[in-house]
């Protein structure tokens, strides 16, 4: 007997959703585009507890027939195409006739239907994969289908899910990928029955990105348009003071459909160059459209990924659109600085002023062989002895500060030997542990702010501030919610002091969105580490530092508890004792 067997039907859709069902977010993707495939203009996305209780979709599209209705839940049963040669030039969202026959073997799924001019209309309902009711259904024109508990007969896909929040966030990109291609269509977004987004119908690119990502966001959108043969490439992207420290803002549509694209965002990079930090991308939404036939939407399950023939030319003429069109813009260079450079500002302590005239400097390796004149630099400082030498953790003592190495390290001399202090790891210690301290004792201390400042957010990192709020209080924050997706700050912990409160919140919301901290810390550390890490806040490569401040850091981070590393790990300081040093000239043998 042969042990190769043909799995039952239920089996292998229940394998199908493994590909086509990753979260809640795949389903609304599904079903949304089903909607929009059947002609729908208004289409209303409901979800609860992340989609995992409750996807509910509403659309006045053309509905289905009784008999399509239930054939609609069979494996490859597909409306969109009917022979070999239209795989070559689909224009349909959905193709595959995987979509609802995957979502019903893992979840509870009711269809309601009816079509355009019918009498009546349809109900089928289905769990786990077997039909249990399909029959005539009082129903409005259009399409509702609700999907219940998610994977209740796969526990080991369900325990895969993520918290409620997260889950609604990645929903929340869903609706806003698609939002944003299909601007003919009004889409009512709701999360437990609250509406968060009402989306009219609009021909204005600028006007739905508004809506999706902020009226602050949409202020510094420019319009890019090109025609490079037969290959349209059009959109909006941000100015450089707008950039994010995700690519959650980068969105790539290829003929309406959204894509994911690591070439065209790297493209898109590349028209920013010379114009971002480190570690910073650019806001934008770029529409690709060209013949049907040279792209192939048929390489990946969920539709996210697709082949185009000419995508080489295509990112090269997306890379010298965005820099023309950068380099035409008026405003650009004074909106590329929110901060002054290293050059303007001296790092004073606890705040900043011009850098003093009379702050001078000396040159190592002046006339040495080898040694390019003014290739080493040191500012100097007053390096007498301190008064009172600085313990660090009661293993060594800084006795003298030398100066900074570079604007960037600060060279110190201890009672047996000498250190190297990189500034901004050593801040970014000092202000972890001064906040998770502030955390722990549940009394913070609070610095009103002279002026206070609003948010305004995208959905997402609404959502994200809003469930940390009690997070941000323990902290020594004041925020309070104003509006829709606004927010206020009216107090800051001290260590913020009055200064782009709002660049430190929002570069933690969006490491937070990003889903990746950058810490192998846990719970509230991990969290407090990404509100440290924006570089506005901390010391950083290349600021001038005074004598006091120097100091002043360096008995900062002689007092914390771990002075040995910044929160993600990296060194604070490097130790060198006298005997390393003539080890390292051979005077020590």
């Amino acid at each position: 007997m042969g042990i190769i067997k043909v799995l039952p039907e239920i089996l292998a859709n229940r394998i199908a959703a493994g590909e086509v069902v990753e979260r809640p977010a795949s389903i609304v993707k599904e079903l949304v585009e089903n909607a929009l495939d059947a002609g729908a203009k208004r289409i209303e996305i409901s979800v609860r507890h992340g989609g995992k209780s409750l996807v509910r979709v509403a659309d006045d599209g053309c509905g289905m027939s009784p008999d399509d209705a239930e054939l609609a839940f069979q494996r490859h049963a597909t409306s969109k195409i009917r022979e070999a040669a239209d795989l070559d030039a689909i224009a349909s969202y959905g193709f595959r006739g995987e979509a609802l026959p995957s979502i019903g073997a893992v979840a509870r799924v009711s269809l309601t239907t009816r079509p355009t001019g019918a009498a009546a209309g349809t109900r089928v309902s289905v769990e786990g994969g077997h039909v249990t009711m399909a029959g005539e259904y009082a129903a409005s024109e259009g399409t509702v289908i609700e999907v219940r508990d998610l994977f209740f007969n796969t526990p080991a896909r369900r325990k895969f899910l993520k918290s409620d929040g997260t889950e609604e966030g990645h929903v929340t990109d869903a609706v806003a990928h698609i939002a944003m291609a299909r601007r003919d269509v009004h889409f009512i977004y709701k999360v437990q029955d609250k509406t968060v987004w009402d989306l009219l119908a609009t021909e204005d690119l600028s006007e739905r990105a508004g809506a999706v990502w902020g009226e602050e966001t949409a202020k510094c959108l420019v319009p890019i348009e090109g025609q490079s043969q037969d290959v349209r490439v059009w959109g909006v992207i941000g100015k450089p003071r707008s950039a994010r420290a995700n690519r959650s803002g980068q969105l790539f549509f290829v003929n309406n459909r959204w894509i994911k694209s690591m070439g065209l965002s790297y493209a898109l990079a590349g028209g920013y160059h010379g114009l971002l930090m480190q570690d910073r991308y650019a806001v934008a939404a770029v529409f690709v459209d060209c013949d049907l036939k040279r792209v192939d939407v048929n390489v990946h399950p969920t539709k996210q990924e697709v082949r185009i023939s000419n995508e080489a030319q295509i990112k090269s003429f997306l890379k010298d659109l965005v820099e023309k069109r950068l380099a035409a813009e008026p405003d650009l260079a004074p909106s590329m600085r929110s901060m002054p450079s290293s050059e303007e500002r001296a790092w004073t302590g606890h705040f900043q002023k011009p850098l003093p005239q009379s702050w001078g400097s000396s040159t190592l390796g002046e006339g040495l062989p080898g040694v390019a004149q003014g290739e080493l630099h040191v500012r100097s400082v007053a390096a007498e002895p301190l008064e009172k030498p600085i313990a660090v953790k009661n293993k060594f003592h800084i006795t003298k500060i030398l100066g900074q190495i570079h604007h960037t390290f600060i060279l110190a001399e201890t009672e047996e030997g000498m250190m190297i202090v990189d500034q901004h790891a050593a801040h970014e210690r000092v202000r972890f542990e001064g906040l998770t301290k502030a955390w722990a004792s549940g009394e913070p201390v609070r610095q009103k702010l002279l002026m206070e400042e609003v948010l305004e957010l995208p959905a997402k990192q609404a959502e994200i501030l809003g469930e940390s709020l009690d997070f941000f209080g323990r902290l020594g924050f004041e925020i309070e919610e104003f509006g829709n997706r606004s927010f206020v700050v009216r107090a800051v912990p001290p260590a913020f002091g009055d200064q782009h409160a709002a660049a430190v919140i929002r570069h933690y919301l969006e490491e937070k969105e990003e889903g990746r901290l950058r810490t192998g810390l846990e719970n509230r550390q991990e969290d407090i580490a990404a509100l440290v890490a924006c570089k506005r806040q901390s010391v950083k490569a290349h600021d001038a530092m005074t004598a006091d401040a120097m100091r002043a850091l360096l008995e900062q981070l002689a007092g914390c508890d771990n002075p040995f590393n910044c929160p993600h790990g990296r060194p604070s300081f490097l130790k060198y004792s006298f005997s390393d040093l003539e080890k390292q000239f051979k005077r020590k043998l």
